[in-house]
């Protein structure tokens, strides 16, 4: 498991395959928006200087709808909260796409078999497949996509993966002279393309850096990286040169004794 840092405040967890939990996504999703938690009689309301929320589903509510609906109220007035379901709301998803740009469109068909998935992606001046213009080294700015049958998840999944979550923290030092190394991070997807047009020389994994993707680091802390990084690289091409195998010497043939002469 891997720990972001959303907020001050806020920290989840991503799993080893990249996966978030249901009530950490609602979590990272309402303190990126910059609400603050507070404890209320046991109950977590997540506030700003505006309004005041609860998470539906994080709450243990009774099954039958006439007594969920009375607990709903009697939470309400306890807290001075509304309710709410982030990745089920279709007004906060739009509240998101406010927040950053993003582009829609249906899948009918994936491969050849009805699919029905709604997909968003961030709006991006790159192009992911193209070999010039990939804008995977851009950060902020690398093109990040989602696929999922409700759109408002879809939404949701998209703007957390966009602001760093479940991003991984490289080096990159590109050859040449005059060629600054930088802090990188990558989405999951982005990284598979990354691997592919980087050489190993020039790519070094920074694991605890994924943490700090959403929130940023300071200056000191990038220029220990880059250092580490240079290092690693210093090392990495000193064994690759002692590791090429060397030409075998060429074998001379003597060339033969002259023989004594004979006295005449």
């Amino acid at each position: 498991m891997t720990k972001y840092i959303i907020s001050k405040t806020t920290t989840i967890e991503v799993s080893e395959k990249n996966e978030i939990r249901p009530e950490d996504l609602e979590i990272a999703l309402i303190a990126a928006l910059g609400f603050e938690p507070q404890e209320v009689e046991g109950i977590t309301v997540w506030a700003n200087k505006n309004e005041r929320f609860w998470l539906l589903q994080q709450q243990e509510l009774p099954q039958d709808a006439t007594k969920r609906q009375e607990a709903i109220a009697a939470v309400n007035e306890k807290t001075g909260a509304q309710p709410i379901v982030p990745t089920m709301d279709k007004s906060f998803a739009q509240l998101l796409m406010r927040q950053m740009s993003m582009n829609i469109t249906g899948e009918a068909f994936i491969d050849g078999s009805l699919a029905g998935k709604w997909r968003v992606e961030t709006v991006s001046p790159y192009k992911p497949y193209d070999v010039k213009l990939h804008g995977i080294l851009t950060g902020k700015l690398q093109p990040v996509s989602v696929s999922h049958t409700s759109l408002p998840l879809a939404v949701c999944v998209l703007f957390l993966q966009a602001l760093g979550v479940g991003q991984h923290a490289y080096v990159y030092i590109p050859d040449g002279a005059e060629a600054e190394p930088q802090l990188i991070y990558i989405t999951v997807e982005n990284e598979k393309a990354l691997k592919e047009i980087a050489p190993e020389t020039s790519l070094f994994r920074m694991e605890g850096l994924d943490k700090y993707a959403v929130v940023g680091l300071d200056a000191d802390m990038v220029k220990e990286a880059i250092e580490k990084a240079q290092l690693q690289r210093t090392i990495l091409l000193a064994k690759a040169k002692t590791d090429v195998p060397q030409p075998e010497p060429e074998l001379v043939a003597a060339a033969p004794a002259a023989e004594p002469q004979k006295a005449e």
